[in-house]
């Protein structure tokens, strides 16, 4: 079970990476969709493994994002340890705890806007949000229940 968990934390870490590699464009910023965030629902299907994955996933793609420039100063890599209290409502609570999560990241990400930009913080919140909704609610719960079918057959 060991190599089993490590496994699928390193995949889910690696996938966190490639998804936001390839949807860099529209992770950062005041009006984004983080696609990566699609994979946070997944957390309620397979548990620990992929709290941590994507947990480190994060990490790494917001170090990633400092480094260059894209990410929202130091604040950005304090989000992943902030975002743990939702991820871990969401491996409690399952799917139905996904909207804590996106809350938890429109009022943290629109408060570093406001703070590095001076955005308005409400107008800020209200585009994350709408964000986080399409990847984590529009694409990301739809994910887990097709993938939750598959592995009970």
């Amino acid at each position: 079970m060991k190599s089993k968990s490590l496994a699928i934390t390193i995949v889910f870490a690696a996938l966190y990476n490639c998804l936001g590699f390839i949807f860099q464009s529209v992770a950062f910023g005041p009006i984004q969709t983080r696609i990566a965030d699609a994979l946070y629902p997944l957390i309620a299907v397979y548990g620990l493994p992929c709290l941590l994955g994507t947990f480190l996933g994060h990490f790494i793609f917001n170090f990633y994002g400092y480094t260059v420039g894209l990410a929202l100063g130091i604040g950005d890599l304090l989000s992943p340890f902030l975002f743990l209290i939702p991820k871990f409502a969401i491996y409690k609570w399952k799917l139905k705890a996904v909207p804590l999560h996106v809350a938890f990241v429109a009022l943290w990400v629109a408060w570093l806007l406001y703070i590095m930009f001076g955005i308005p913080y409400w107008m800020s919140a209200a585009t994350v949000g709408a964000g986080e909704t399409i990847a984590e609610i529009v694409l990301g719960i739809p994910l887990a229940i097709a993938i939750k079918r598959r592995l009970q057959k």
